[in-house]
């Protein structure tokens, strides 16, 4: 009777289960899965979903708890993301990357009181993504082995990417202690700690490296400036490092390497102090205006020659309020106009620009500046400042005692013409002008000596004293002074005077003999010390005066060859 009681329990009981759920299973296969907040039924095995981009390859069966019988496959994998949205909120961004990028994942979440785990994976072209009963009591979770080999693959690949990076990495929770780090981060640890005379063998947990200079951590899309002693090195090892906070309230560190960066920015300050120094030193003022035409940089050679104060230039004026200083301080030419003013000071920054910009400023009070403008990378111009006024002075001094000097020679009776070594005529003087009717001082080109003596040659009564001039220039012969007669075609008669100057240069000069001087052929002092040349030697060709004329010699033509 025991056993026939117990019977008829167990049928009735199984009986009311195929009712029950003869009436839950149209509704799910209707609405595909419950909506959130009911009770879900318990899954006993996993479930396989795979797709080919995006189509659902998989069969579905009647008994599926996420998706209907009739699900379209080509929509299967966004309408089961959605069913599974429930599960744990990270699970529609791995579903996606999973998708997109083919990264593996494994979530556990909860259907009503069940456990159930979601893995993902991509294989040979193929998403494939699994769901079934997870066993959160003793804390393990189902997944089919294929998923777990590919976590595993997957986790081994970013270990290896990790300890390749040549920046250190590493994660801490939120009191600072280190809880993972990658080779590099070992390695440094390891030269940090394991060097010198009083080594410490790493071990766990590890130390960290920076100490307080993460403390606290530097904030999101930011960096902080870290060094670290190493006992193998000279100079700190620099990094630059950032953090990622994560959920837990640790971060994810990273330490880029900036040691090249730093000896850069060493090496940039050691040559700027030098640059300042030298800028410091330069009698020339200088002047740098940014783009936006602000004055960046200044010496103070810049102070003493515009008169501005210190705090003025400090306060990087414009350039036009530095022009307006400079003008209001009287160190500028003083404009006719505002209008003309104006367009001095475009004129100034165009040209400065450009490169193209110089002019010389007269003070009132005399001095004299050199104003140059030089273009600078990045759109800045930088204007320099001379005192010229003692080359200005010795220029004018120069050009006063030049045109004295020519005021000399014009004054004298005789034709004089100095050649230079090259034998170029590099001066002359009225009377050789008024002589031989051309003036060498109007013409770009100074005539050579050879054009010199083809001149005199045409207005002469044939001689051989030509080529002998052409010979005394070119050292052909001894360079003594010598004084012959010549003849003009009119029949005047002159004294020619060949006498060697200082630097290679020849002196030729002319003297008409009916001028009415005792000796026209001899040197005064007075002419000597005009003309720079030394009292005469010996004169093998001279006619003196009361002696007779020598017999010419037959004329010959000038030899090609010669000057």
């Amino acid at each position: 009777m025991t056993v026939m009681l117990f019977a008829a329990i167990s049928l009735l009981t199984a009986a009311a289960a195929l009712i029950l759920t003869a009436r839950l299973a149209p509704a799910q296969r209707g609405a595909g899965f419950a909506p959130a907040g009911m009770a879900r039924p318990l899954i006993d095995m996993p479930h396989r979903y795979e797709f080919r981009e995006g189509y659902l390859l998989s069969p579905v069966t009647s008994d599926d708890a996420f998706l209907p019988e009739e699900a379209d496959r080509t929509t299967a994998f966004d309408a089961l993301a959605r069913v599974l949205a429930d599960l744990h909120p990270d699970l529609p961004a791995r579903m996606r990357a999973l998708r997109k990028r083919g990264e593996a994942f494994l979530l556990t979440g909860t259907l009503g009181h069940d456990a159930l785990s979601v893995a993902g994976r991509h294989e040979d072209g193929r998403v494939i993504l699994s769901v079934g009963p997870a066993n959160a009591s003793d804390g393990r979770a189902a997944v089919d082995s294929a998923t777990f080999a590919k976590l595993q693959e997957e986790a081994d690949d970013l270990r290896t990417a990790l300890d390749a990076a040549t920046m250190p990495i590493w994660k801490q929770d939120g009191e600072g202690r280190i809880a993972w780090a990658n080779a590099s981060y070992l390695g440094l640890a390891d030269r940090k700690l394991g060097g010198g005379d009083e080594a410490v063998a790493l071990g766990w947990p590890l130390p960290q490296i920076f100490a307080d200079q993460v403390a606290p951590l530097p904030d999101a899309g930011k960096t902080r400036r870290c060094s670290v002693d190493l006992p193998d090195a000279e100079t700190p090892a620099w990094f630059e490092v950032s953090a990622q906070l994560t959920e837990d309230g640790g971060a994810i560190c990273t330490a880029r390497p900036i040691d090249r960066l730093i000896r850069a920015e060493t090496s940039l300050r050691s040559f700027m102090q030098t640059l300042s120094k030298t800028f410091a030193s330069l009698p020339t003022g200088l002047a740098v205006f940014d783009r936006r035409r602000e004055l960046m940089t200044f010496n103070p050679a810049l102070t003493s020659l515009s008169n501005l104060p210190m705090e003025f230039l400090s306060s990087r004026p414009t350039l036009v309020d530095f022009l307006d200083q400079l003008r209001e301080a009287r160190r500028m030419p003083e404009p006719r106009d505002y209008r003309g003013w104006r367009d001095e000071i475009a004129k100034l920054e165009q040209g400065a620009s450009e490169g193209t910009y110089q002019e010389i400023w007269t003070l009132p009070d005399g001095q004299s500046l050199r104003v140059t403008g030089r273009p600078h990378p990045d759109g800045a111009v930088a204007l320099m400042f001379e005192d010229i006024s003692q080359e200005v002075t010795l220029t004018r001094r120069f050009r006063a005692e030049l045109d004295l000097f020519r005021s000399v020679l014009d004054d004298e009776a005789s034709a004089l013409a100095v050649f230079g070594r090259d034998g170029q005529m590099v001066l002359s003087n009225a009377a050789y002008a008024d002589l031989w009717g051309d003036d060498p001082r109007l013409t770009e080109v100074a005539p050579r000596l050879a054009d010199a003596t083809r001149l005199w040659q045409g207005r002469c009564a044939p001689s051989g004293i030509w080529g002998e001039i052409r010979q005394f220039a070119a050292f052909q012969i001894e360079r003594a002074p010598w004084v012959e007669t010549i003849t003009l075609l009119e029949g005047e008669r002159l004294a020619c005077r060949v006498s060697p100057m200082a630097g290679g240069a020849t002196l030729v000069r002319f003297l008409p003999l009916e001028s009415g001087m005792s000796d026209p052929l001899g040197w005064s002092e007075a002419a000597a010390s005009v003309a720079g040349a030394p009292p005469p030697l010996a004169a093998p060709h001279a006619a003196v005066a009361g002696m007779a004329e020598p017999a010419q010699a037959p004329y010959s033509p000038p030899d090609p060859k010669a000057l």
